[in-house]
């Protein structure tokens, strides 16, 4: 065995994946994610840090082109792949990996791959995939900024990673603040799959925000976290509410910053996922619950974080009522999935009665919510509401 082959075989015991997922293809995602944690391999948090680029279903024609945008974006050696079923997931992850290690492969791509990033098909709806705080790119940008610049150069200097400068604008107390139009998503950690929030940040505060769903090419099959899917036994009903309880679960508390709660949350996921019996993973529940419960750290990580009554409406048609905190709705969750694990009688308590309304009522809500937060806050505030992104039908009204 060569150097070469050895480093490489070193280097890919942890391979790093970014997933794109698309709306609609829930189940696979954490089919991944299970995988990835079953290997070693780690979910990367940015393109930089990605070996592998690996899309969760059929994306739309916007999300091909954030798909496009991350992939140029990746330091070789790296592999593009796609996977639609939940089943297909290591089969998948090891046909990646052997792409990883095809020196000629490799080669080839790095002698044909732009030294450019790609350009955004739409540049109001590009993707920036990074984490509160990182530098995003703008999406009103000129070519043919005026910088009254007394600077003698022949060529035009472009702005560090493309980024154009802020602009400025007016604040409440006279000054004039920097202006960056940011887009949020569609592919951030914990972040709902498709979602992008358009936000207008003045300083490091959100003024404004827009919030719409990038489509899927097509409908998901075989999914069981599909919106308004029928035909579920009352086990599988209940499967479903812990699987999506702790999923949302693990969300919140990984962007708290409380990495190992949020492990726990989907250990227990992926077990009930997996077929394990709902009383097996009572007792976890019940300790992931109480050490949420009664962690300060995490009391003063969310003090002041709420969602207001956006949540209020969702009160009969989702088993909980709507809490005003985001640690609120964290508790609510876990306590929701604690008493569904061991009640055998919970038969539609997770079916939404409207999911369409209710995606387009919390969609609304967003600008509001996020007036005035930061990023981070954000990002929480988006988490909690537990968005469904997946492609949803109008419920028929039951004739009498």
């Amino acid at each position: 065995m060569g150097l070469r082959s050895t480093l490489a075989g070193r280097a890919t015991r942890r391979v790093h994946v970014l997933v794109l997922e698309v709306p609609g293809w829930g189940e696979t995602r954490m089919r991944v994610e299970a995988e990835l944690a079953r290997r070693g391999w780690t979910s990367a948090t940015s393109p930089a840090d990605a070996d592998v680029l690996l899309v969760c279903g059929e994306p739309g024609e916007e999300l091909e082109s954030a798909r496009a945008r991350l992939w140029s974006q990746l330091p070789g050696p790296r592999v593009r792949t796609a996977v639609n079923t939940a089943s297909d997931v290591a089969s998948t992850l090891d046909r990646a990996m052997d792409e990883l290690l095809d020196d000629a492969r490799q080669h080839s791509d790095a002698r044909t791959r732009s030294r450019q990033p790609a350009k955004p098909r739409d540049e109001t709806a590009h993707t920036e995939h990074a984490a509160p705080g990182d530098s995003i790119e703008s999406t009103e940008h000129d070519a043919d900024m005026n910088m009254n610049m007394d600077m003698d150069m022949d060529m035009d200097m472009p702005m560090p990673g493309g980024i154009p400068l802020a602009s400025g604008g007016p604040d409440r107390d006279g000054l004039e603040m920097d202006v960056l139009h940011v887009p949020l998503g569609p592919v951030l950690p914990h972040w709902p799959a498709g979602l992008v929030v358009r936000c207008v940040l003045q300083g490091d505060v959100i003024a404004s925000a827009q919030a719409e769903i990038l489509p899927a090419a097509a409908q998901p099959i075989g999914d069981g976290l599909v919106a308004g899917d029928s035909g579920r036994s009352v086990d599988d009903t209940r499967r479903l509410a812990v699987i999506r309880r702790s999923d949302a679960a693990a969300s919140v508390l990984a962007l708290a910053g409380w990495s190992f709660a949020a492990g726990r949350a989907r250990r227990i996921r992926d077990a009930v996922a997996s077929g394990t019996a709902l009383l097996d993973v009572a007792a976890d529940l019940d300790k992931l619950a109480q050490s949420v419960g009664r962690s300060w750290t995490l009391r003063w990580t969310l003090k002041g974080i709420t969602v207001g009554d956006t949540l209020a409406q969702a009160e009969n048609v989702m088993g909980q009522s709507g809490s005003e905190t985001v640690r609120g709705r964290l508790i609510g969750w876990l306590d929701e999935a604690r008493r569904t694990a061991r009640d055998d009688k919970a038969e539609g308590a997770y079916e939404l009665q409207n999911p369409l309304a209710l995606q387009r009522s919390l969609l609304s809500e967003i600008p509001r919510l996020l007036n005035g937060t930061d990023i981070a806050t954000a990002r929480l505030i988006i988490a909690a509401l537990e968005i469904e992104t997946a492609p949803v039908t109008q419920t028929p009204p039951s004739r009498i």
